[in-house]
């Protein structure tokens, strides 16, 4: 999972910002979604929740770390 949310980061951090990323990764998120009845729709969708979830939480983290831009 964790191989997976590192190229789905690297694949959202080709757009312009932070949150263009973030947008990005969640659309892939509710691009996901099947049968709900069908066990094996419900464990994929599952599994990319699980994913998805991850790269978002990373690239949050990612982002507060930056430094705050002072200008004098």
């Amino acid at each position: 999972a964790q191989q997976l949310a590192n190229e789905l980061i690297a694949e959202a951090k080709t757009k312009n910002t932070y949150g263009e990323a973030t947008a990005y990764i969640r659309k892939i998120s509710q691009q996901a979604y099947g049968d709900i009845t069908d066990p094996e729709d419900r464990a994929g969708m599952a599994v990319n929740d699980a994913i998805c979830s991850l790269a978002v939480r990373r690239l949050h983290e990612e982002e507060r770390s930056l430094p705050i831009n002072k200008e004098d």
